[in-house]
């Protein structure tokens, strides 16, 4: 009887050490390569985004289970989630700005149901993340007021984004050349019913990162301002000289 116990207890150790170990292994940083950028984050932290992919230099999910709902009466409900990126530019190219885009859809059932989308997108330096963040807050592009009923029930689609843009000086460490910095979303959905028979839903579909970049300017690209500005100078000195 105890030779059967210490087998049975030594096993279910073994599987819960193995559970362990696999849920340890599949929480690793992975990355995306785009067309002048690229995009680590860790697969752990993706939560309710699900696996992202990549378009050019977007990174973009389309989730199944990110939604909230309230039913008849229940009062406000809320779901988030928020995901974490690195993006690097690759040799040549310079970062300048993130757009966020989001689409879904809703229903407000009643008139004491009701729905929200919001959040915010940050951005900070890598090679200088003391700096304050450049920060925007997701805004819904129309009013989700929006009511159905019983008899003629339909969803209506949303539509939601934010910007930031690097900063123009501060950031870039010694040379001022921003390469590499961290994207955070912070998305949040919610939903409200106030009266039984009344019903609040919304759900994000699509979700996308889009980088901005900017070729980094060759040094002789420099020269050439220079001289050009040289010699408008020069030209302008002769017409003055000859006046």
């Amino acid at each position: 009887m105890l030779e059967n116990w210490f087998r049975h207890t030594g096993a279910a150790v073994l599987g819960l050490s193995a559970a362990c170990w696999a849920g340890t292994a599949t929480a690793i940083p992975v990355t995306l390569a785009g067309t002048t950028v690229s995009f680590t984050f860790d697969t752990a932290l993706a939560g309710l985004f699900g696996a992202p992919s990549v378009v050019g230099d977007s990174l973009f999910f389309t989730p199944t289970t990110f939604k909230a709902q309230s039913l008849n009466g229940a009062g406000l409900t809320l779901t988030s989630q928020t995901f974490n990126v690195a993006v690097s530019a690759n040799p040549g190219y310079l970062l300048t700005a993130v757009n966020l885009t989001e689409a879904g859809d809703y229903f407000n059932l009643g008139s004491g149901s009701a729905v929200g989308v919001g959040g915010q997108l940050r951005m900070f330096d890598l090679d200088a993340p003391l700096l304050p963040a450049a920060t925007s807050s997701i805004v819904a592009g129309a009013p989700l007021t929006a009511v159905t009923s019983l008899s003629s029930f339909a969803t209506s689609n949303w539509n939601a984004s934010a910007s930031v843009t690097v900063p123009s000086s501060g950031w870039g460490g010694t040379d001022g050349y921003v390469t590499n910095v961290n994207v955070t979303v912070e998305n949040l959905l919610l939903a409200t019913t106030q009266t039984l028979g009344d019903g609040a839903f919304i759900e994000k579909k699509f979700t996308s990162l889009a980088i901005v970049t900017t070729p980094i300017p060759e040094p002789q690209a420099y020269l050439m301002f220079i001289a050009g500005l040289g010699l408008v100078g020069w030209v302008a000195w002769r017409r003055t000289g000859n006046a």
